[in-house]
């Protein structure tokens, strides 16, 4: 059996704000695509590819935005591509950090796939999908350019430029919006079928500008010692962790506390102090996304486990027994979804 393609709803971050800045009825067009708008509110979550694809192409219609992909990349980055993009943020060079998301990428993308070259004069980061014949395909593409843009101005400053950014559709009547990327040139029908940024090689050997040490002191920033009403709880930003490191199949509290630059009876004291505990907040974060897909039927449970960070159905399958009491397919048929 085939299994189904996905991609991360974090992807979705800024769908509802860029469809309702053009006019549109985001909670409509997200009905009419079969996806659920907790994909975007619960971290963790997946869609599948065809859903993402259908939504943004109808999206684009029904805006009459046919650059909607574009928009709605402005603010995306690399905490947009959530567990993969956190891994990247711990490379100590930007081509290191291309490089770990080319090897990670299935992680937040099942469809498509990121690649990096490298040559004498130039390098060339690539994003491919298997077809491009299918509605939405633009779009995608679209979020991809304005994402790759974005995380190499993240990484290596404002200053950035790509040398040509090469889409694989052909060139649309308006390009005016393409003027937004940082590139010197803009080019339509990539021979690959792929979609190719061109950058000088010397941005790959740059020290990786936000990397690790400032991901910490960002996170660090929730542990202040200052009363502040707004801070995060641990429980929060350990949660928060955990939902990006599930799928890697290596998430565990001492990784969380490498993360969060502390040692990990540090954290442990400070979740006891708040009646919570690492294997708590794991604990209920499977529960929250198994049941969540368990209730759309849209992840076959081989994949839903491994989403879920299990290394075999099995194990999943016996977690979930200890939980509910029955297997993932019986609590799903049964529909007894108030458990």
């Amino acid at each position: 059996m085939q299994l189904q393609s996905y991609i991360r709803g974090g992807v979705l971050e800024f769908f509802e704000s860029t469809a309702e800045s053009l006019g549109a009825d985001a909670g409509l067009l997200l009905s009419e695509a079969d996806v659920a708008p907790e994909v975007v509110s619960i971290r963790g979550t997946f869609l599948p590819y065809a859903s993402y694809m259908q939504l943004m192409g109808r999206a684009a219609d029904v805006t009459n935005a046919p650059h909607f992909g574009l928009l709605m990349s402005r603010r995306g980055n690399a905490e947009t591509l959530g567990t993969v993009g956190m891994i990247m943020t711990q490379a100590d060079t930007v081509g290191d950090a291309w490089q770990t998301l080319s090897h990670f990428y299935r992680i937040h993308d099942t469809y498509g796939r990121v690649s990096i070259y490298r040559y004498l004069e130039s390098a060339m980061i690539s994003y491919g999908l298997p077809r491009n014949d299918q509605p939405g395909t633009r779009q995608v593409y679209d979020v991809a350019a304005g994402i790759t843009s974005n995380i190499m101005r993240q990484f290596c400053g404002a200053e950035f430029r790509a040398e040509e950014i090469i889409f694989p559709y052909p060139q649309p009547q308006d390009t005016s919006v393409y003027s937004e990327l940082p590139a010197r040139r803009i080019g339509f029908d990539s021979g690959s079928g792929a979609l190719e940024t061109y950058i000088r090689p010397h941005y790959l050997e740059q020290p990786l500008q936000g990397r690790s040490d400032e991901l910490r002191s960002v996170l660090g920033s929730y542990f202040s010692d200052q009363p502040n009403s707004q801070a995060q709880s641990t429980s929060a930003v350990v949660e928060d962790i955990v939902r990006r490191l599930l799928p890697t199949g290596d998430c565990n509290l001492p990784l969380v506390a490498r993360t969060l630059a502390m040692n990990t009876r540090t954290v442990q004291a400070r979740l006891e102090a708040e009646q919570s505990s690492f294997r708590q907040i794991l604990e209920r974060v499977r529960k929250e996304i198994a049941t969540f897909h368990l209730r759309r039927g849209d992840m076959q449970l081989t994949q839903l486990a491994m989403v879920l960070g299990y290394s075999e159905l099995s194990a999943f399958s016996r977690s979930f027994r200890t939980w509910y009491g029955v297997s993932p397919r019986k609590w799903a048929e049964q529909g007894n979804w108030t458990a």
